[in-house]
């Protein structure tokens, strides 16, 4: 299994535990407003699970592991330079991830026509970035489990 996609499966399982985001689509065809993050434990190490509304039934999901916000350049910023976690990937400037962040990856829950992650191995996940000392960590990590999901499915560009 691609190694982003482990993060992914362990923040997507850790936000449907925590009750935060749900597998049922929501009705209509409209998009809804199931924007979030969660600051969890993933694998042993500090993490940010984000999550975002971006169509009927998708959500954008970005797992941000190892993550040190008293490190984050932008933690205490003000006004927009400030890290609020709303987009896929850390507010700053990747040349200072390696002080914050060990790895960062995003992809899309699908939940209208099935249930899964889109893509398939590295196909569909993006903002990727990990740190070299945690490269042997990740690809250790045993392959989780989906909880109620597919690990893999149609990818829609």
């Amino acid at each position: 299994m691609d190694d982003y996609r482990k993060l992914l499966i362990i923040g997507v399982n850790e936000a449907i535990r925590q009750g935060k985001i749900s597998l049922a689509a929501p009705p209509g065809d409209v998009p809804t407003d199931e924007d979030g993050h969660l600051r969890v434990d993933l694998a042993g190490y500090p993490s940010v699970v984000l999550w975002n509304s971006i169509s009927v039934g998708e959500l954008r999901v970005s797992v941000w592991w190892n993550y040190d916000h008293s490190k984050h350049p932008q933690a205490e910023s003000l006004g927009n330079a400030r890290e609020t976690f709303g987009l896929s990937k850390p507010l700053a400037k990747r040349v200072h991830y390696p002080k914050f962040v060990g790895a960062t990856a995003s992809g899309w829950l699908e939940r209208k026509t099935g249930k899964h992650l889109q893509g398939r191995g590295k196909q569909g996940i993006f903002d990727t970035y990990l740190r070299a000392d945690m490269k042997g960590t990740l690809r250790a990590m045993p392959a989780p489990k989906p909880e109620g999901y597919d690990a893999e499915g149609d990818f829609f560009a």
